[in-house]
């Protein structure tokens, strides 16, 4: 392996906490955060996506419905329920080799591990991640009246470490596959590609620096002093520079980082508004868009206008994503089509998330898209906030890359997203929603995790237990093949700490318990370790454990029984 791609390798595994494994296993979790971050901002677990030995030729696979990455059948099936018909779906898949040359036959092994993937019926496939995601890829096939453009779109990648020289064997081969996998019919974007060490390198950067993009402005005015704004403008810019400049990554996909977690879903081309925004963009009347539409919101940390150019640091599209997409998808039509832009700075997470609610009140939003900014999630925030030693320090992320720069290992950062699942398996009970079905768990417990009045402390105390339970997987203390009980853990946790009770969130009893849990997982030491040493003694009684017993709420109810 590249040295230099060997030093990014380990600072990615110290930043997961991943150093029990050996490095093929890093390389290729790294391979794939590299390829999945650098598109979808989701927050999502790596063993989610990673396969494991006797992997078909295959070392990862994302399903990614909607902007999140999808690990169930039952949540595929869920997410089609309604009758909205323009669902964005991508398949990624990623072949990772440590190797400083790209081998033939390993490019080989993977396209043919794609194609059996979607072709082979049975599939054969004896990897859970792949039997899981091609029942999902079956189910999707039967939805494609929902998805957006009739088809899924393909993503593949095949990495390695070595410099791509575009040999004439493997520039075929490429060719050949595009061919194919056009020829099957299943996706109406096939995209595959090799990445070399430096596009690798240059992947992986982009997961923890922030997003920065100049834009030059056709006219700009400065907005007088306002609260909480260090400054604000109102500026008239070229369609085609704001799509270029902050829109198109360097591979030429849309940069959907950019657009704040809760409230980006592109409606698609097919709804009346974006219709009527595109027709608007390739009629004669084009040249009087900025005064049809009503603009485009970036708020930023840091905003500087030199000159004419309106320079932004790490921002996010916080209302506008219809124009946006809309603007993306006729970026060759532009012209001279000028938009409208708002331009904020603000460091203040709270201004931020009014900038949120306000501008996006104009539009029909579904409600739980909303929930970072409920006033609960801030008063969980100020609760992490308030442990600042070394060992027990966690951060909650309302927003997607909050902490990108700041130095923060990414196994101490827990998404709003992944704090919600470590209380719904830990004080609700709940393990086989937190880990399978995430959307049913938003369906059936949105308004008891969030309710206004819910304790802060066990957001907190349950996070911590599953930052423990990591470090101990990561140092070998805790043996790996029981990271697939990482979200049963969670109650059989508090029930050995603190008893079998029955737990209103909002009540002095789950305040007490969950500080109890604080007490013991705060620290490393023997009371955690005989925690997790009765854990791993109960899951080890409980006989050939299959993924699909495991996905049921009968395995809880045997594993307490067990206590």
């Amino acid at each position: 392996m590249h040295r230099i791609v060997k030093a990014h390798l380990q600072s990615f595994v110290k930043s997961f906490a991943l150093e029990a494994e050996n490095e093929a296993s890093q390389f290729e979790k790294f391979a794939m955060h590299c390829v999945v971050a650098s598109r979808f901002s989701d927050a999502y677990d790596l063993d989610d996506v990673v396969t494991g030995p006797g992997d078909e030729g295959i070392d990862g696979i994302a399903i990614i419905i909607d902007e999140c990455i999808t690990t169930s059948v039952e949540d595929a099936k869920s997410i089609f329920l309604p009758p909205r018909r323009n669902h964005d779906v991508d398949i990624i898949f990623v072949q990772a080799k440590r190797s400083e040359s790209f081998d033939l036959g390993d490019f080989l092994k993977f396209k043919e591990g794609i194609l059996r993937f979607v072709n082979q019926s049975p599939y054969l496939a004896t990897d859970t991640i792949l039997k899981d995601a091609r029942s999902i890829f079956d189910a999707l096939l039967l939805e494609v009246p929902k998805i957006r453009n009739g088809k899924p779109s393909l993503t593949a990648r095949f990495v390695t470490t070595g410099q791509y020289q575009q040999p004439v064997a493997l520039e075929t081969a490429l060719t050949d596959f595009h061919a194919q996998m056009d020829a099957l019919g299943y996706f109406y974007d096939v995209d595959i590609q090799f990445i070399d060490r430096d596009q690798l390198t240059q992947l992986w950067v982009g997961t923890y620096s922030g997003i920065n993009a100049s834009l030059p402005a056709f006219s700009t005015a400065a907005l007088p002093t306002i609260a909480g704004i260090d400054e604000a403008y109102l500026a008239v810019v070229r369609a085609s520079d704001f799509v270029t400049n902050l829109l198109t990554t360097p591979d030429g996909n849309l940069r959907t980082q950019v657009f704040e977690e809760n409230v980006r879903s592109f409606l698609g081309v097919d709804n009346p508004v974006n219709q009527s925004i595109a027709n608007t963009l390739n009629s004669e009347a084009a040249t009087r868009f900025p005064v049809l539409n009503n603009g485009i919101t970036i708020v930023s940390p840091d905003v500087q206008l030199q000159g004419a150019i309106l320079h932004l640091k790490n921002f996010q599209i916080v209302n506008g994503c219809q124009t946006s997409n809309v603007l993306f998808e006729n970026r060759d039509n532009l012209g001279e089509i000028m938009v409208n832009v708002k331009v904020v700075e603000t460091q203040l997470e709270d201004v931020f998330s009014d900038l949120v609610r306000a501008t996006n009140s104009q539009s029909k939003v579904d409600d739980t898209q909303f929930l970072s900014l409920r006033p609960i999630i801030k008063r969980v925030e100020q609760y992490f906030n308030t442990y600042d030693s070394l060992e027990s320090r966690l951060y909650l992320e309302r927003r997607d890359r909050q902490y990108v720069g700041l130095d923060v290992p990414a196994i101490r950062i827990f998404s709003l997203h992944t704090a919600a699942k470590c209380v719904a398996a830990m004080f609700c009970n709940r393990p086989e929603l937190a880990s399978r079905y995430p959307k049913a768990m938003y369906a059936e417990l949105t308004e008891t995790l969030f309710a206004d009045n819910t304790k802060e402390i066990i957001f907190y105390a349950a996070c911590l237990s599953m930052y423990r339970f990591n470090l101990l997987i990561s140092n070998s203390t805790i043996p790996q093949n029981f990271k697939r009980f990482r979200w049963h853990m969670l109650p059989l946790v508090r029930i050995i700490i603190c008893g079998n009770n029955s737990l209103q969130l909002n009540s002095r009893q789950a305040e007490t318990d969950a500080q109890k849990i604080i007490n013991v997982m705060g620290q490393h030491g023997q009371p955690a370790l005989d925690v997790f040493e009765k854990f791993v003694d109960i899951c080890s009684n409980l006989g050939e454990v299959t993924p699909d017993r495991l996905k049921r709420q009968a395995i809880l109810t045997e594993m307490i029984a067990k206590i």
